[in-house]
């Protein structure tokens, strides 16, 4: 079973859009999940929920081949560099935190 929290996804709805490459930038960003076997993803489930990039809709749907027509090396570089943006994010902005 892979980890999931609704509360570290909804996180992604208050930040701006991470993706670099140029797009239909929406705005509102939702969690774009990785699709990789490296970060957890596997047939018929997602990758756990620590795993996954800020992006608008529009750039969504270019990182999981809905649009754009990218091959699979271009989409996992697009979405590795929104997931670095995305961890930057939300560790500077202190959106998560260490427990001690």
């Amino acid at each position: 079973m892979n980890y999931r929290s609704r509360k570290l996804l909804d996180l992604a709805h208050d930040m701006p859009c991470m993706a670099s490459f140029p797009h239909q930038c929406q705005g509102k960003s939702v969690p774009c999940h990785a699709n990789d076997l490296l970060f957890g993803r596997g047939f018929a489930y997602k990758a756990p929920d620590w795993a996954w990039c800020a992006a608008c809709p529009d750039a969504h749907d270019y990182i999981d081949g809905r649009k754009g027509g990218w091959d699979k090396e271009v989409k996992r570089g697009e979405w590795l560099r929104a997931y670095v943006r995305t961890q930057n994010f939300l560790w500077e902005n202190n959106l998560l935190a260490i427990k001690q």
